[in-house]
């Protein structure tokens, strides 16, 4: 098999596996992936004092897309709805929320690290205990820390009209799940043509392999 054809067929897988993306009901996480995500967002609240669920899901957003741009692969493995007041980590969100069909897993090891505030704090939330670093990598470290000084303080307008870009709006208007595609985040967090191309790469061999 020459290059080219070998290229069209990474090109088939690609698209064949992103389709399955927007029109499944949802990945699968594994307990090391729930893990790194509950250590996450215990990293982010004990930097931030405590947050709202609000600008939480959107530093995790902007730092998995500036890790998914610079190293070619996402930092945590949720996927990213398209919502009207900006992408969420959809398991996550599920959970927070208290959804009925969500990760009881996820949700009971949130549960147990994460408290919420009261009546009208609500949203607000707070940790139990510190992060535990052998989860964190250095670039994850690197990515949540840049996020975390851009856009903790952001006004929510702000924050909200920063996180509508392409991705997000392509994935709005499309009918049913609006799941958000690998390539497209990270496009919009300025990765390079080789990086994009790269991640397709990557994502057809995955899609091969399942």
């Amino acid at each position: 098999m020459d290059v080219e054809s070998v290229k069209r067929k990474l090109t088939d897988c690609y698209i064949a596996y992103m389709n399955y993306l927007c029109n499944s009901k949802g990945i699968n996480m594994t307990q090391f992936d729930k893990q790194k995500l509950i250590e996450i967002i215990l990293y982010i609240l004990n930097k931030t004092k405590g947050l709202d669920y609000y600008h939480m899901f959107k530093i995790i957003y902007f730092a998995n897309g500036a890790h998914l741009a610079k190293y070619g692969f996402p930092m945590v493995s949720d996927e990213f709805c398209a919502l009207p007041d900006g992408p969420v980590p959809s398991i996550l969100y599920d959970c927070v929320k208290g959804d009925a069909h969500c990760d009881k897993e996820l949700k009971d090891m949130l549960e147990k690290t994460v408290s919420k505030g009261a009546d009208d704090a609500y949203y607000m939330l707070e940790a139990k205990r510190n992060a535990d670093s052998d989860y964190l990598s250095k670039a994850d470290i690197e990515a949540l820390d840049h996020s975390i000084a851009e856009n903790g303080n952001l006004p929510y307008g702000v924050l909200r009209a920063k996180s509508h870009g392409e991705e997000w709006s392509r994935a709005y208007k499309q009918p049913g799940r609006k799941v958000m595609s690998i390539v497209g985040i990270a496009k919009d967090a300025m990765a390079s043509e080789d990086m994009i191309e790269y991640i397709k790469e990557n994502l057809a061999i995955e899609a091969a392999l399942t």
